[in-house]
């Protein structure tokens, strides 16, 4: 399956008041752990940025926001627009749980639709989803009109529910958690064995 995995950094968290994509776990980025994690498994992968031209450690095109929202709608749209490929895997920057069998189920999944998209009972999850080139169209309309919300467009497309399965669970974590506040930095070490999490300045 001929897939493009685009990684959306995004840039500073009103949250956090930081980029969470240069926040670092022993001296790596965020996003750098992200990226090593999905290199494995697909040949194309592309970054999604507002604000970076470049990531230190990874080799990937990064691609501009198309539109100067924040909004992940923006970013998914700005890799659809990019990609050369019939579907986009899409990632945020700060979900460091990702694993290659949460990715490989999630492209089993496709069977044609546009959207592929998990839903636990959080609710959807549009930034660990696969979506068709052919959502473009629909979500560049939304965003010309700032409706910025992913799963407003979702009644537009065709669509695959995936249910919680025990592929999206990493140890104890699911592979959904994102990072929000500096301390959640201390779960990835946990989970990698990693002895020190050093936060960026700034």
């Amino acid at each position: 399956m001929d897939v493009t995995c685009a990684i959306l950094a995004g840039g500073k968290s009103t949250r956090m008041g930081k980029d969470k994509a240069t926040m670092k776990v022993c001296d790596k980025p965020l996003i750098q752990l992200v990226y090593e994690k999905v290199k494995p498994v697909f040949k194309k992968i592309i970054i999604v940025s507002s604000v970076h031209d470049q990531f230190p450690g990874i080799d990937a095109p990064i691609v501009r926001d198309i539109a100067p929202f924040r909004s992940s709608m923006v970013g998914i749209a700005s890799a659809l627009l990019s990609a050369d490929t019939p579907y986009v895997f899409v990632l945020a920057c700060d979900m460091p749980f990702v694993t290659e069998q949460s990715i490989g189920y999630m492209l089993k999944a496709v069977h044609g639709e546009e959207v592929v998209i998990p839903r636990t009972q959080y609710g959807w999850e549009a930034l660990h989803a696969v979506y068709n080139r052919s959502c473009l169209s629909v979500m560049l309309t939304h965003i010309w009109f700032n409706r910025l919300k992913i799963i407003r467009t979702l009644p537009f497309f065709s669509v695959r529910e995936v249910r919680e399965h025990p592929a999206f669970i990493n140890g104890k974590i699911s592979v959904f958690t994102n990072i929000n506040v500096e301390e959640d930095l201390g779960l990835v070490e946990d989970l990698n064995n990693i002895s020190c999490v050093t936060p960026s300045s700034g």
